[in-house]
């Protein structure tokens, strides 16, 4: 009997090397044996099927059910252009013909005989989709009731209702509301694209469904926020849900409030004010008082989003042209507070009074394009499209690139393409692992909206503009429950879904009630990221008591393990946080304009902190781990030392005579507390003798301690 699959490639190995009078070894026999255990025991992944009703099978559509779902599983191997086995499965009529081992592939009529049907249970080998995730129930049991119904194809029907339809009356918004008729007004007669811009948001808002109510719970909550987060603890059975988890101290909120609003350590002075206040709304009226120091509070958004835009200082590099700086501008969107889909839509869409513009440059005689979407190749039209759905979606397709997505079915490469169709001057060619087909794909946005147009405008500034609107639309169900999912994150550590871009249908978020809910309320906000920030901030989910035993993790073998939230999860110091922090903690205070995330410059310190030496890649998170340079770098680097041994307060407390209250001051500085009976016992000899060595040695160990370098 013929040897198959990886028994076959063993075995003529072993048989090779018996012919060459090679020694097989114990270690070689041992791998060989159980690879052949690993061949025996590849199993098939069953799929339930269901009794096929006649009526509900009479309704599934080939074009509207079947076809996605053929073009999402099979179209990489099974298409016009690859068809392995020789199975073409990209139409009715191939299908009917079948390949070279199944002729037909499906018999109309009879679904559980159609060869198809067979390899896509497991029935006949190997089970298919080969090596990738099998079909859901669902999906399986559409397939089966359109062969059970007689395989009709229905593809010209389709088309010519479509075309034939009258124009969709949407009756999901209420005429008699003072704000759509506003927005309507302006959308007729405006001229003013901005005002335009604001009134369609109105008008489209008034599309979306009244959300539940936040549901109510016995347990202390600060607002609606914890009322999601404690209604999940009581649906698990969990004892927090009964005994609620403390809430951190002042001292620890105050760094961490601090750091996440102003991206530094408040100053001793500040610190001693907040912790000697006795009010009991104090840490609302701090985050308030907080949120309004606009310059600091955008200041510490520029370098997520410089990394998340590709931001840089130069229009070209290499001769390679760049995405452009967008740093004035994120600093002033974030200034004025600018509603969140006013800023995307200000990158994308040439009709925006502030669209950012491309800068156009001819250098030895060739012409570059500086800009946040590029076009001039396919390459960069892809990667334009892929960038966009990464940052303001939450999605990879980057993979889907060049052939179907490998570990997400959602995204075919022609749905992927569809969508850069939408950045280009024209439809893309698929183009299959370098493989020019001559086939071009239509452009299309890849979610489908309430009347949203069929049409795809031709000319190319209308394209993006017309891209722009669907993207920030308030039915889009990806933008802005992105962009709350990245604030949840930021500021708890860990996202509602995750990772945070790879939003998909497959992997429901841990709590999707929150998540529709922020997202429903910050869309209703007017997308006000203030709003939306003040109400995690306020919450007593944010400002729950770090305690690793009950911090939530992703692991990535294991995506759907629930989170709870229980506690925060510890979050690593950025290199602008770090660095900024230890400069107002030497000064007790800081310029402005000497912030880290103003110096163009990469050192060996910035770098093994995870500042990014240039910004060639789209990133919108910094890595959380804990590098071997970066341990170097604090303990015998030259920049760290400068920035530790120099400063105001190192030389105020080398000069004291008091070495107990230079530990103090020390401590407040450093770590915005007083020091405990065992670190003043342990400081102040260290203190006595004088001189700013031993004091800088003392700041060194508080600025590279674990309280100093993470937000608890």
């Amino acid at each position: 009997m013929p040897f198959k699959g990886k028994k076959c490639t063993v075995v003529r190995a072993f048989k090779l090397g018996c012919r060459n009078g090679l020694r097989i070894t114990a270690v070689w026999a041992s791998l060989w044996t159980a690879t052949l255990q690993g061949a025996e025991k590849l199993t098939v992944v069953e799929i339930k099927v269901r009794p096929v009703d006649a009526k509900a099978a009479a309704m599934v559509s080939y074009t509207r059910d079947v076809k996605p779902l053929l073009e999402s599983y099979c179209s990489e191997c099974h298409s016009s252009d690859e068809m392995k086995g020789g199975l073409d499965a990209s139409t009715v009529a191939s299908l009917i013909k079948g390949g070279k081992k199944a002729r037909p592939a499906i018999i109309p009529g009879k679904p559980d005989a159609s060869p198809l049907v067979e390899y896509l249970r497991g029935q006949r080998e190997p089970q298919m989709p080969k090596g990738k995730l099998k079909l859901s129930e669902d999906e399986l049991h559409l397939i089966r009731s359109w062969i059970a119904a007689g395989a009709l194809d229905d593809t010209g029907k389709m088309a010519v209702a479509k075309a034939n339809a009258a124009p969709a009356v949407h009756l999901g918004f209420n005429t008699n509301d003072p704000a759509t008729e506003a927005a309507l007004k302006i959308l007729v007669f405006s001229v003013d694209n901005g005002e335009r811009f604001i009134a369609e948001r109105t008008f489209r808002t008034a599309y979306l469904p009244k959300p539940p109510p936040p549901p109510k719970t016995k347990e202390p909550a600060f607002n609606f926020v914890d009322q999601f987060i404690v209604t999940k603890w009581e649906q698990a059975g969990l004892k927090e849900a009964t005994h609620a988890p403390l809430v951190c101290s002042d001292t620890a909120f105050l760094r961490r409030i601090y750091l996440d609003v102003t991206g530094v350590i408040p100053t001793l002075a500040e610190a001693q004010k907040f912790l000697a206040d006795k009010a009991p709304n104090k840490r609302i009226r701090l985050v308030d008082e907080l949120l309004s120091r606009k310059e600091d509070y955008a200041a510490n958004w520029v370098p997520f989003w410089e990394d998340a835009l590709g931001s840089v200082n130069a229009n070209l590099q290499g001769g390679i042209p760049t995405h452009g700086s967008y740093r004035k501008w994120i600093y002033q969107s974030f200034l004025e507070n600018k509603p969140y889909d006013v800023m995307v839509a200000e990158l994308i869409d040439p009709l925006m009074p502030d669209y950012q513009k491309p800068i156009v440059s001819e250098p030895n005689g060739a012409r570059e394009v500086t800009g946040y979407i590029q076009n001039a190749t396919h390459t960069q039209t892809i990667q334009s499209a892929a960038n966009v759905a990464q940052t303001f979606l939450g999605t990879g397709m980057k993979c889907a690139s060049c052939h179907n997505h490998f570990l997400n079915t959602e995204w075919p490469q022609a749905r992927f393409l569809a969508f850069g169709g939408m950045f280009a001057t024209n439809d893309l060619e698929s183009i299959r692992c370098e493989q020019h087909s001559g086939k071009f794909i239509a452009a299309k946005f890849p979610f489908e909206l309430p009347d949203m147009p069929d049409d795809v405008p031709k000319d190319y500034e209308q394209r993006l503009h017309r891209v722009t609107q669907l993207l920030v639309d308030p039915t889009n169900p990806r933008f802005a429950k992105t962009i709350v999912n990245r604030l949840w994150k930021r500021y708890l550590g860990i996202g509602l879904f995750a990772p945070e871009d790879d939003f998909r249908l497959d992997r429901p978020a841990s709590n999707p009630e929150l998540l529709d809910w922020l997202a429903d309320d910050f869309i209703r906000n007017g997308y006000d990221l203030k709003h939306t920030v003040r109400l995690i901030l306020t919450s007593r989910t944010y400002q729950l008591k770090y305690d690793p035993a009950l911090e939530d993790h992703f692991d990535v073998a294991k995506p759907t393990v629930a989170r709870y939230y229980r506690s925060p999860s510890l979050r690593k110091l950025t290199a602008e946080e770090l660095i900024d922090s230890i400069r107002l903690a030497t000064e007790q205070k800081l310029d402005p304009m000497k912030r880290l995330y103003l110096d163009n410059a990469s050192t060996s310190l910035t770098r093994a902190l995870g500042k990014p030496a240039s910004r060639n890649e789209i990133s919108t998170s910094r890595s959380e781990d804990v590098a071997v340079m970066q341990s170097l770098e604090l303990l015998n680097g030259e920049d760290f030392y400068h920035l530790v041994y120099n400063g105001a307060v190192l030389d105020e407390a080398s000069q004291s005579k008091d070495a107990a209250k230079a530990t103090e001051e020390l401590y407040w500085a450093a770590l915005n507390r007083p020091a405990s009976v065992k670190e003043r016992r342990a400081t102040e000899p260290l203190l006595t003798a004088g001189g700013k060595e031993p004091v800088g040695d003392v700041l060194w160990a508080l600025f590279t301690s674990p309280e100093f370098q993470f937000i608890h």
